[in-house]
């Protein structure tokens, strides 16, 4: 479910439009970035493992990550914050890199690893206070 908030803090979207659109660009022009391309592979590669489609706020996300563009995602719990951190990894020029997610809470961690296996096909395993040796 995507976050209800389309219709506010317009400023701010408007912005950080613009910031995303002028990564692509620079990509685009310094080493052949295709923002199509990649939106497209994230998301059918998502849709054939997964069974269930990105949400165009998640793939900006994640091309931002892919970009390098600082990001910050505030999202209720449940929307879908995981995936977008996620998703650079299904593309195959990135296959063997791998993600190191931090998070707050055992469930949390337990629900994200799960959420890489399905999805990824990819090992996960968390790692906190009263785990023993790997």
């Amino acid at each position: 479910m995507p976050p209800d908030n389309e219709g506010r803090h317009p400023a701010l979207r408007q912005r950080s439009a613009a910031v995303l659109e002028d990564a692509r660009l620079w990509a685009a022009t310094e080493y052949g970035y295709d923002s199509k391309r990649v939106r497209a592979v994230m998301n059918d590669t998502l849709r054939t493992r997964a069974n269930y489609d990105a949400h165009a706020w998640q793939l900006d996300v994640a091309e931002a990550l892919l970009l390098r563009v600082d990001c910050l995602v505030i999202a209720g719990t449940g929307s879908g914050k995981t995936t977008p951190f996620l998703l650079p990894l299904l593309l195959p020029e990135n296959k063997g890199k791998f993600a190191l997610i931090v998070s707050p809470s055992l469930s949390l961690q337990a629900e994200q690893a799960q959420r890489s296996i399905n999805c990824q096909r990819y090992p996960a395993f968390t790692i906190y206070g009263n785990t023993s040796d790997l």
